[in-house]
């Protein structure tokens, strides 16, 4: 059975831990509901990261009129926007000089790049949304790490899509474009674009974990959150009505929701009671990975693609002449 993360948390004080929390996206929705709950508990430091400088300072005096008096809370904003690689590799640097020579403790990433069906392309000619949902994802976890920024047995948490499968995903079209221009239909490539993000993230996460086994780094998949920027507008065809109802039967309030990736971040029993997995759904049920990001081959086909669109070719990860004749006879194998 699921713990009670709400009432778990009401026995957890993070004063005098001096715990250093950076969480992207945390103007807004899940990531502005987190950072206020870590505030509540005592988190010595919180640094939030958005594209409003305006909301991101409201939130600064918030998270301070929530803190404890003896957690002497110390908080920043960080602006960026990670719509391309270079504001991706711009705001790693900025999380990292902020958060200091302590280094990060909990890297929390809620960052949204909703899927809308149609390609709209970023200054690096990948999807947009893709590049917010995904790409981001994997630029600021890899980035900081490599940068020194994670103190010792940081954890890191991506609040996204978790568990979907897109199984013949090419690692040479991951913005998708060939299924766009072979005319696919806006709720099919709406469909396929978030079960692409689902599948690029576990596998990154996964792969993650085990080149660097001294940090951990969850994906939680959230539900249906109504955030105070969320919008049904832009969803394709029936997909808008099915989510409104969904959100009518089984929605949650950002609030609601933060109480869970919190309790995996600062309860002392959460690692007993969840286990040593690293994936969960809306209510801390065990998680698990599709089809495409389950087989090895595929995740380490993958990576070297992902560190070159991140900036990262001059890395032990540079892609090779060998590693892109591999990948074309991977994406060759997949479309078969």
């Amino acid at each position: 059975m699921p713990p009670n993360a709400a009432a778990a948390l009401t026995k957890v004080s993070l004063v005098g831990q001096n715990k250093t929390a950076v969480v992207v996206g945390g103007t807004l929705g899940i990531g502005a509901a987190v950072a206020r709950l870590l505030a509540k508990l005592g988190c010595k430091r919180i640094i939030i990261s958005g594209r409003d400088e305006k909301r991101g300072t409201a939130m600064l005096e918030t998270m301070k009129k929530l803190a404890p008096a003896d957690s002497r809370l110390e908080v920043a904003f960080v602006r960026g926007d990670l719509s391309d690689t270079k504001g991706m590799r711009a705001a790693a640097s900025a999380l990292r000089a902020a958060a200091g020579a302590a280094g990060i403790d909990y890297l929390i990433m809620t960052q949204n790049g909703v899927p809308k069906g149609f390609i709209v392309p970023n200054a690096n000619g990948h999807d947009t949304g893709f590049a917010i949902q995904a790409l981001s994802r994997v630029a600021l976890s890899y980035l900081i790490m490599k940068q020194g920024g994670l103190a010792p047995n940081a954890v890191l948490m991506s609040i996204a899509n978790q568990g979907s499968s897109l199984d013949d995903l090419s690692v040479d079209d991951l913005s998708l474009k060939v299924r766009a221009a072979a005319g696919e239909s806006q709720t099919a490539l709406f469909m396929n674009q978030s079960k692409r993000d689902s599948t690029v993230l576990d596998s990154f996460i996964e792969e993650f974990n085990t080149r660097y086994p001294a940090y951990r780094h969850f994906h939680l998949w959230p539900g249906l959150v109504n955030t105070e920027n969320f919008t049904y507008d832009e969803l394709p065809g029936y997909i808008k009505y099915a989510m409104w109802l969904g959100m009518k039967l089984i929605g949650t309030t950002p609030d609601q929701y933060a109480a869970l990736p919190v309790y995996i971040l600062t309860s002392p029993d959460a690692q007993e009671t969840l286990g040593p997995g690293m994936y969960f759904d809306y209510k801390l049920n065990p998680g698990k990975l599709g089809k495409w990001p389950s087989d090895v081959k595929n995740r380490k086909a993958l990576w070297p693609v992902l560190m070159e669109i991140i900036g990262e070719e001059g890395s032990e990860q540079a892609v090779s002449g060998g590693e892109k004749k591999e990948r074309r006879r991977h994406a060759e194998s997949v479309a078969m």
